[in-house]
């Protein structure tokens, strides 16, 4: 019992159900365990660097430069920045970009594949338990289950989360796990239509549209169903079909559910086409302060620092709500060659896994279509917990591919059967 418990196998589910944040406590729901993200975040850097300094391995590909790049020359120097512009203690700096430390979670990641030996099909079934269980989460905040931590305050912006009148009870938990099921589910309906596959996709979008309530993802998840069923329209009439009957199905049973949602919809397009708001204030103040500094990045304020850019700015000042332009408030001159090295890089080592199941195939087209949107793509500062655990998937099932491969030059000796990491060709 012991022994299972603590198998590489079920340390890489714990692994990838805590990355999925859906226990933290963070600023944009006071909801979740105060410190857990933290006391992650110091175990995923401890690991890492212990694995850095006596696991050969973590040597042995490119990724790790990569991943160190990202994961802890970045952070440091967007931390120096703002002590230079500032005068802002580098703790506090390292403290406001914490979250890009998880690029390094590819480390530990890696490690425990290596040793768990898991198959796409394992993985995928981590993963969508990990998916289900912020659902869970999210809903049971959502409906009031749960209550909201009241121990903690926090600074947020007022008008996306809790007292906007027409995104209430909003909670972003899980998000980047939810997509990446999202199109999971839907490349294996693609490739076996089942009524199961379909009801689960329903739940997902469900829980886009009632609790995290983020338009430009909903956006991503149509034109990714689009990629998706490209070639397969009749798998995309067969499950629009089984939508709208459960849809209707339900319709039928809370009809004023419905009409207060189409409300609600109306009132978002309308608000999402209203010119102004806080993001184009930000985006002002940043196209503004940057080349008045000679184009040189000034780095993050921390807001337990002085009360950070609100001091300066304003208290609506965020540079996670304007994407690329937040890496150019940080890094300035440097942002395109970052950016070129992210995408870039990021595709090298990807591609180099050819054969990809339903979860690294929807990896990949969670990427593609954050490379498409990357102006307004937050993946570079904050999308390092999903990266980190991505890559490592990608480099263990290119090198399970490659070591599967018979060698032309020499009759190899079968050993004794064990279970292949890798799936045929989907």
């Amino acid at each position: 019992m012991t022994r299972a418990l603590f198998s590489y196998r079920t340390l890489l589910f714990i692994l990838l159900f805590l990355n999925s944040a859906c226990l933290f406590l963070t600023d944009n729901k006071k909801a979740g365990l105060p410190y857990l993200r933290e006391l992650f975040i110091i175990a995923v850097v401890v690991s890492a660097l212990g694995l850095l300094l006596v696991w050969r391995r973590a040597h042995q590909s490119r990724a790790a430069l990569w991943i160190v790049s990202f994961g802890l020359l970045l952070p440091l120097l967007s931390a120096l920045l703002a002590n230079a512009k500032f005068g802002q203690p580098l703790l506090y700096g390292l403290l406001e970009e914490r979250r890009s430390f998880l690029y390094l979670l590819f480390f530990p990641a890696l490690f425990l594949m290596m040793k768990a030996r898991p198959t796409q099909d394992e993985l995928e079934r981590f993963f969508l338990t990990s998916g289900l269980a912020c659902v869970l989460v999210g809903y049971l905040y959502y409906f009031g289950v749960l209550a909201e931590n009241n121990d903690v305050a926090f600074n947020v912006d007022d008008k996306d989360y809790g007292l906007n009148p027409l995104r209430p009870n909003r909670f972003s938990i899980g998000a980047a796990y939810v997509s990446v099921c999202a199109y999971m589910l839907m490349y294996r309906i693609r490739r076996a239509y089942s009524l199961g596959s379909v009801l689960l996709l329903l739940l997902f979008a469900s829980y886009l549209w009632l609790v995290l309530q983020t338009r430009n993802t909903m956006l991503m998840w149509v034109l990714g169903g689009i990629w998706i069923f490209r070639a397969r329209w009749g798998v995309l009439l067969k499950t629009g079909v089984a939508v709208i009957g459960i849809v209707l199905v339900a319709y039928f049973i809370a009809p004023d559910f419905f009409e207060n949602q189409y409300q609600q919809f109306n009132a978002l397009i309308g608000e999402a086409t209203t010119e102004g708001g806080v993001r184009v204030t930000t985006s002002d103040i940043v196209l503004r302060e940057v080349p008045a500094n000679y184009y040189v990045g000034m780095g993050a304020l921390s807001l337990q620092w002085q009360n950070g850019f609100a001091r300066l700015y304003n208290a609506y000042f965020y540079l996670s709500d304007v994407g690329l332009l937040g890496v150019f408030y940080r890094f300035g001159f440097l942002t395109p060659l970052i950016a070129v090295f992210y995408y870039f890089g990021y595709w090298r080592i990807m591609r180099k896994c050819r054969r990809k199941g339903d979860l690294l195939s929807g990896l990949q087209l969670d990427f593609t279509l954050n490379a498409f949107n990357f102006f307004l793509s937050t993946s570079i500062m904050y999308g390092g917990d999903l990266t980190g655990l991505a890559l490592a998937a990608f480099v263990y099932f290119a090198r399970a591919s490659a070591a599967s491969r018979p060698s032309r030059s020499y009759t190899l000796i079968p050993d004794p059967p064990l279970r292949s990491p890798i799936q045929p060709q989907r």
